[in-house]
């Protein structure tokens, strides 16, 4: 769709000017028309065609959206008016292109819910869900406030877990690269230059990496080809709802990195929950919502089987109670919710606890690794060194 810069007057005489994706000019004319502009100018902007790619908006700036939209209603701003005025502000250029949509619609007498949902990729599933809650209870300020706390903490859990997993990540590829680079190029001249000098009594550690240098300059491409693999796999995984639940049961089993990953996901699930149930959605509708919004195949199947339990007459704790993803401490705190009836507060306890334990795991995984990789590698580099020093020396011995 063509994109156009423009400059139009409103009904004050102010200048402005903005920009939009119109298919003819004649639409952007009937649009500004229909906003009480008066167009002045324009031109089309030309631009390579990425409407394919979807524009990320980054979570805090999609939570202060919220944030500000809800404190604009409550202070009696029409929601049009509220739009359009976060719209006129500077801020996200892909925030503004969401709004301009959603204006559009709103000026075609859709509801905000109707609007927000042609962009389900922008604004998620749970916070459409709130929106529309929102309007039907008349209390869209309150639900809008709760999305963008909803939003802030799940940028909190991601956060915190993308932290646990890029240190090793990062740590494990250098000295990964760093051996190939010594193996492949370092090592086999040094080496060579022992065998040519018909060095015969060679130390054990020298002959073990003669014979590490000769295996790895021919299997060298397994490590490449292995990585390679493991990416088209994953790529597969995220189409194939099979395969993609034993690539997350793998990870669940991972040393360390599994109890951030299970922690993160049980906080993820237990926030979820509470957000829904708070905003009056029964149970099983929310764990409906839940299974359709999770991309966790390990925990989609629990979610599940707890939803399919409840609908066949089982107690929320009973249902829990068969699925051993769930620790005795949740079915604890979810029979308390069930027998003094505040469920979403003992929901939001549990998210609570979650997200402390993937911010301790953390902090303690970044203690953990970091001196088992430098123990690790120092191990490596004082092999080579022993295996180059000790033909070295021997040579200078000879000379000598």
């Amino acid at each position: 769709m063509p994109h156009y810069i423009y400059e139009a007057l409103t009904n004050t005489g102010e200048r402005i000017k903005d920009e939009g994706e119109y298919p003819s000019v004649g639409a952007l004319y009937q649009d500004l028309r229909q906003r009480g502009l008066t167009l002045l100018d324009y031109k089309k902007k030309f631009s390579f065609d990425l409407s394919f790619i979807p524009q990320k908006i980054k979570r805090p700036i999609l939570a202060e959206f919220f944030r500000n939209l809800s404190l604009l209603i409550r202070g009696g701003v029409p929601i049009k008016q509220a739009i359009e005025d976060l719209y006129k502000s500077p801020g996200d250029p892909a925030l503004k292109k969401a709004l301009g949509k959603i204006l559009k619609r709103i000026d075609e007498g859709q509801l905000l819910s109707e609007a927000m949902k042609e962009q389900p990729r922008v604004f998620g599933k749970i916070v459409l869900v709130l929106v529309t809650i929102g309007e039907e209870t008349g209390s869209l300020d309150r639900t809008l406030e709760d999305a963008a706390t909803h939003i802030e903490r799940v940028e909190e859990i991601i956060s915190n877990t993308k932290r646990a997993i890029t240190y090793p990540a990062f740590v494990a590829t250098a000295m990964t690269g760093a051996l190939i680079f010594w193996m492949l190029y370092v090592l086999p001249q040094i080496l060579s230059l022992f065998t040519g000098l018909g060095m015969k009594n060679l130390p054990q550690t020298t002959k073990l990496l003669i014979v590490s240098v000769d295996i790895f300059k021919v299997y060298w491409q397994v490590i490449p080809l292995s990585v390679f693999a493991l990416l088209i796999l994953y790529i597969v995984s995220k189409k194939n709802d099979r395969l993609k639940y034993y690539w997350d049961l793998m990870w669940s089993y991972m040393p360390i990195l599994g109890n951030v990953l299970k922690a993160s996901q049980l906080a993820f699930f237990f926030e979820y929950l509470a957000l829904l149930t708070k905003a009056g959605i029964d149970i099983v509708r929310s764990l409906e919502i839940m299974e359709k919004s999770v991309s966790h195949q390990v925990l989609k199947r629990a979610i599940n089987s707890v939803r399919m339990d409840v609908m066949d007459g089982n107690g929320l704790t009973e249902s829990f109670s068969k699925i051993k993803l769930f620790e005795p401490f949740i079915l604890r705190m979810i029979g308390v919710g069930e027998q003094t009836g505040d469920m979403p507060g003992q929901l939001q306890i549990l998210a609570r606890f979650y997200l402390d334990k993937v911010n301790k795991l953390v902090d303690a995984m970044a203690k953990t690794l970091e001196p088992a990789l430098i123990v690790v590698s120092g191990l490596i580099f004082v092999i080579i060194a022993l295996g180059l020093l000790g033909p070295i020396y021997e040579l200078m011995g000879k000379i000598q």
